[in-house]
């Protein structure tokens, strides 16, 4: 994950996105652990064939965070590539390109 503050003071996190499924635990409470537990296991057994698919072709997901809120995302082949765009967003954030503030 790479994290980087823009010239007016925000952070960003630009990062992969490994986990293909939404966020069992955004889901279900605690006490609903048996219940989260019976809905998360397809999602366990499938994921070493996504995890293999990625190193296949399929492409990486790239999010793009401000202030801990989505600000986009990027599909991206290749997990090379991925890193090479992550690394360009930050250059791109650190000299103000991304920052959604303009001076006119």
């Amino acid at each position: 994950m790479a994290v980087v503050t823009d010239p007016n003071g925000a952070q960003w996190n630009i990062h992969r996105r490994w986990w293909p499924f939404p966020d069992l635990t955004d889901l279900f409470d605690l006490d609903w652990f048996l219940l989260s537990l019976v809905v998360s296991l397809p999602f366990v057994f499938l994921w070493p064939f996504w995890y293999a698919a990625k190193f296949l072709g399929v492409k990486w997901r790239i999010v793009i965070e401000r202030n801990q809120h989505e600000q986009g995302y990027e599909l991206v082949r290749g997990y090379g590539r991925s890193g090479a765009r992550i690394d360009e967003i930050v250059r791109e954030i650190a000299h103000g390109r991304r920052s959604g503030h303009f001076v006119l």
